[in-house]
């Protein structure tokens, strides 16, 4: 038998003693999973899902079934069954779910992992006959890969502004401006200078094919995601490292990820945090969804994205401080899941099948679940949220809607300017809201235009300017110039913080990267360097912060003839430290 933890134990007690005389009926749930491990981009590429990382998606589903769909034979040790009312059990049925991820491509593997687990391979030995699986002469045809059934994933890319609800932290300038003011304060300084000595100790073994001078705290999640690759895959790596040391990495990234992710104590605004304020909104719209219809549609909503939104959440609605505030203080594991599930109680009766009418909104309750990890020993275990006590995990609708609000960013426009961001669809909002009073692009409010109609707009609106300047590079004459990458300098001195590259010409990228695509290498006055990537001439993004003290904007054609621009930079995926594609080797100091 699996060793379940006390808090788990306490837990499903309490939630069965609570089901004595009342029976709970489900109603919706929505779940948001951390990816699986991938391929870290300090590895040779592709960066994408490892096999073990499809086999944490892959569990992760699997829990997730067991307690809204259908529970295990023998019961599961990990959660308790709670079906959704109304959600298909054995046949996938997309239009009661939305199933929702980034587009990154170790992102959208795990969704697909993740819901093979959750509507597993249907065999006709062994399930009902469905009347068009049968032939006219009788035979019995299957779906390829003995039953796989075909999930409707959505994916959202940064070109859609419904990314923000996934991934908020992600093309913020504001956010990016904070982490390098974070990386130059003197308080993180004291730390990298306290743990110099000990990742220098690493630097001949684990991280022996880089560059020493990379090897410190301001690249810490990037070399704790490489050294636990390495540890879980290169025997050498597994027999010299010690787990002490492991854990050591992994509390340094945390703290790393922490200050990144989550509000600032020395400043007013939130935009640290914003990765979990947009969630937040989305959660809060897909409940009310459900409730909106009756409980029919949007039963079960599931979103895959990275480590920063469960981070922000965490510090935002008081589960870092609360009871057990040391499980949301640190890195989540790989294939993680936060479920917020919606649900009522009526009287116990004799039955399983009796039609239970939708109560009204102040009959219907709220429970946050959290499970750490894919592993045998990982339940799901049930919080108190907004700073109630243990006793408190379920709270009435109306308390679970006052406590999000409180940090929610529920309007596209408000984390456009919250972020200072260059998105494309930033400047379209903003140009549609100079032409026209009470135009709102939101998650769920209901005020001025509907959020599809201001997006038609700011589309057509984007594709006529689109083909305008297409139009007029013709007419004007367009030549593409390839030119050749100068070499960025030797290294860095005097303990500044060194991003990585990869080696080889051609930066991530290879043969792939741009000339354009450069390194905006930012001197702060802490004495720390720190690489930022940016397109340069790009469509999407043409202006970039030039200086972290500021939220000024201007083009980087003047930053690259004043030489503070460096060639080579990847776009080919979103880092999860924060700074940028991937650490990169040391460049010249301007």
């Amino acid at each position: 038998m699996a060793i379940v933890s006390l808090t788990a134990l306490v837990t499903l007690a309490a939630t069965a003693m609570a089901q004595g005389s009342q029976t709970q009926v489900t109603w919706a749930s929505v779940v948001y999973t951390y990816h699986g491990e991938r391929i870290p981009f300090l590895h040779g590429g592709p960066y994408n899902l490892s096999p073990l990382g499809a086999q944490q998606a892959l569990n992760a589903g699997q829990i997730i079934r067991d307690r809204y769909i259908s529970a295990p034979a023998n019961g599961s040790q990990l959660t308790i069954a709670m079906p959704i009312n109304g959600l298909s059990v054995n046949d996938i049925n997309n239009s009661q779910m939305e199933v929702l991820s980034l587009s990154d491509e170790y992102i959208t593997a795990s969704a697909l992992a993740f819901m093979q687990g959750l509507y597993p391979q249907r065999s006709t030995n062994s399930e009902v006959v469905d009347e068009e699986s049968i032939l006219g002469n009788g035979t019995l045809v299957q779906f390829p890969l003995e039953g796989y059934q075909y999930p409707n994933v959505g994916t959202v890319s940064t070109l859609d502004f419904n990314y923000i609800w996934l991934g908020g932290n992600i093309g913020c300038t504001n956010y990016s401006i904070n982490q390098v003011n974070t990386l130059a304060s003197q308080s993180f300084t004291n730390v990298m200078t306290a743990n110099e000595e000990f990742y220098q100790s690493l630097a001949s073994s684990v991280f022996w094919a880089f560059d020493p001078s990379i090897v410190n705290l301001g690249n810490a999640y990037t070399l704790y995601e490489y050294a636990l690759f390495q540890y879980t895959h290169n025997k050498t790596v597994y027999e010299s490292l010690s787990p002490a040391s492991l854990t050591r990495l992994r509390n340094l990234a945390s703290y790393q990820q922490w200050l990144f992710n989550t509000p600032s104590s020395t400043s007013t605004s939130n935009v640290n945090a914003i990765a979990g304020q947009t969630l937040a909104t989305h959660i809060f719209t897909q409940l009310s969804k459900n409730i909106a219809s009756g409980g029919i549609s949007d039963k079960l909503s599931l979103f895959f994205g990275s480590f920063q939104p469960m981070l922000s959440f965490f510090a935002l609605s008081g589960l870092s401080k609360g009871p057990s505030a040391s499980s949301f203080q640190g890195l989540p594991e790989y294939g993680s899941s936060m479920s917020f599930e919606l649900f009522s109680y009526v009287p116990r009766r004799q039955g399983r099948n009796l039609t239970v009418t939708f109560p009204n909104a102040q009959d219907l309750w709220v429970r946050f679940l959290f499970r750490n990890g894919t592993s045998d020993t990982d339940p799901m275990v049930a919080y108190p949220l907004f700073g109630r006590g243990n006793s408190e995990v379920e709270m009435s609708w109306k308390d679970f809607e006052n406590g999000m609000s409180t940090f929610a960013v529920d309007d596209v426009s408000e984390w456009c300017t919250s972020c200072h961001s260059v998105n494309l669809f930033c400047q379209a909002i903003e140009s549609n809201m100079s032409n026209s009073s009470g135009v709102t692009v939101s998650g769920s409010s209901s005020k001025g235009l509907p959020a599809w109609a201001a997006g038609l707009i700011g589309a057509t609106i984007v594709l006529g300017l689109f083909i305008i300047g297409a139009v007029a590079l013709c007419l004007l004459g367009f030549r593409v110039d390839q030119r050749e990458k100068k070499n960025s300098g030797a290294g860095s001195a005097n303990g500044d913080i060194s991003v990585l590259k990869r080696s080889g010409s051609g930066g991530f990228k290879g043969a792939e990267k741009l000339a354009s695509d450069t390194d905006l290498t930012l001197k702060t006055g802490a004495g720390a360097t720190v690489i930022r990537h940016e397109r340069v001439g790009s469509w999407e993004l043409n202006e970039s912060p030039v200086s972290p003290g500021t939220r000024t904007h201007g083009s980087l054609d003047k930053e690259i003839e004043s030489g503070r621009v460096v060639s080579g930079a990847d776009y080919s995926r979103r880092s999860e430290d924060g700074l940028g594609e991937h650490p990169v080797k040391p460049v010249e100091h301007v």
